[in-house]
């Protein structure tokens, strides 16, 4: 059973940074102007999902036999998560004059043109407290 929209987007960062310059940019520079136009536009969560690409490497590496030798290994450095009631929500913090203010830099940071955007509903089947839900037959 769906429960919530879930928006993500992957950033890659300009190549002239570094990750770790990166990241910061985003938590102490984008983040501090972005949260209060989530807040008033309906996003219910926001989280950012940091890939390293030294974690990267290490996971690959370890997978290398079998049929998990041929999969791809993310290479972009985050992965921003949006959790919504409603598609809506996204063109309310998109159109908040708040929001164009927050990524006024991001061309200087994020290499747009690697952006990739996805959509769709969230149904949890394990719960942090341990609990399976959703799950016929179990």
């Amino acid at each position: 059973m769906a429960t919530h929209v879930k928006l993500t987007v992957t950033h890659y960062r300009r190549p002239e940074h570094t990750h770790e310059a990166f990241m910061k940019w985003i938590i102490e520079e984008h983040l501090p102007l972005a949260i209060p136009v989530f807040k008033r536009c309906g996003v219910l969560n926001y989280s950012l999902f940091e890939t390293p690409s030294a974690m990267n490497a290490e996971l690959k590496a370890s997978m290398s036999g079998g049929h998990r030798g041929a999969w791809q290994y993310a290479d972009f450095d985050c992965f921003i998560e949006y959790t919504l009631s409603d598609v809506k929500n996204i063109g309310e913090f998109l159109a908040d004059p708040d929001w164009a203010k927050s990524i006024e830099n991001q061309e200087d940071w994020v290499d747009t043109s690697k952006a990739l955007m996805s959509i769709g509903y969230i149904t949890p089947y394990l719960l942090e407290s341990g609990e399976a839900v959703n799950v016929p037959n179990l």
